[in-house]
């Protein structure tokens, strides 16, 4: 992929799924948007080998696109060709090398060993069909057994089934599956976690132990990145400023753009007014602090469209991506919002 050294969040490269089978292949997944008459490409699968830039140049000439989970090397690059941004986030990430690795605190690996008393992680790696359709089962299940389970699901914000996952690990309590991680690969050297999914059993301390042993693991294949995703709604609390001149040098160094002038863990974030709108159904606070408890990297994440963006195409996003129907109902049972 030239001069990109990952792929927008929930993008994944080649390899995860039994469908790809050409290194230059570039197979995008989008729905209409029909008030901004825009094609949101939710989701793609990419050749290890795809030029993207030329691709995504490619698609822009024959079609209005708007694409999620970008971040500063992916804005950089595209304002280059013409393209707009809008900022819909931030997103939290654990550097694994380079002169300051990430290491988990003292904290995380108490809460790491009170689970791992209690039950015991399962690795899926690589994944097989058999897999993917026994993870795919397992989710909805587990969805079942959980906090959320009355509450209408959000749909392609990021990839809740395991079809082009890269390999997954399971919690096991008593033999049951009480939580699920989910990797999708999408760079060279970048990983995301896709699915942070528990049980309202789970013990204390399942989703800590889960993603310390995804950054053991990931450390062990040379990864440099693991993204723990999206927190929506929220921005950094001071001007991230991206150097847009220099993005070919950046990104053949790795991700030093995004280790660079980002939100440090004991910062707080500020907040959109889309926060305040979908606040009664969605706690961005919350998950940041559950994120920020793993002390990561902070960096925003855009929106990127080759037209501009404007209120239609976000009210096209809330509405395809089920965010009226998660509000509509919380407003309407209260006792189940923000569980």
């Amino acid at each position: 992929m030239r001069r990109l050294p990952r792929l927008p969040l929930s993008w994944s490269i080649k390899g995860s799924s039994p469908e790809t089978t050409d290194a230059q292949g570039f197979y995008p997944m989008s729905l209409g948007l029909t008030r901004s008459r825009k094609d949101w490409i939710y989701t793609a699968l990419v050749g290890s080998n795809l030029d993207l830039v030329a691709a995504l140049k490619a698609e822009a000439d024959s079609r209005n696109i708007l694409i999620r989970g970008c971040d500063p090397v992916h804005r950089s690059v595209l304002v280059e060709q013409g393209w707009y941004s809008r900022q819909s986030g931030i997103e939290a990430f654990l550097m694994l090398d380079g002169p300051a690795p990430w290491q988990p605190h003292r904290s995380l690996r108490e809460l790491r060993r009170r689970a791992l008393r209690k039950g015991s992680i399962e690795i899926l790696d690589p994944l097989s069909q058999e897999d993917i359709t026994f993870l795919n089962e397992s989710l909805a299940d587990l969805r079942n057994r959980s906090h959320y389970r009355l509450r209408p699901s959000l749909r392609h914000l990021y990839q809740n089934h395991a079809d082009f996952w890269e390999q997954a690990l399971l919690y096991r309590k008593d033999g049951i599956i009480q939580a699920i991680v989910g990797w999708s690969r999408n760079g060279p050297r970048a990983r995301h976690l896709e699915v942070l999914l528990r049980s309202g059993a789970a013990p204390v301390g399942t989703m800590e132990a889960l993603i310390l042993e995804s950054v053991s693991l990931a450390r062990n294949q040379g990864i440099q990145v693991l993204s723990l995703g999206e927190v929506p709604f929220l921005r950094l609390s001071r001007h991230f400023k991206s150097p847009v001149n220099d993005t070919t040098s950046s990104a053949a160094n790795g991700y030093s753009i995004l280790n660079g002038d980002s939100l440090s863990y004991f910062e707080k974030p500020r907040k959109f007014a889309s926060y305040y709108l979908m606040r009664p159904a969605f706690s961005s606070m919350g998950l940041f602090r559950f994120k920020n408890k793993f002390r990561p990297s902070w960096t925003p994440l855009y929106l990127m469209s080759n037209r501009r963006i404007g209120v239609l195409a976000l009210a096209d996003l809330f509405l395809v991506s089920g965010c009226h129907r998660l509000l509509g109902y919380c407003l309407a049972h209260p006792r189940h919002s923000k569980a």
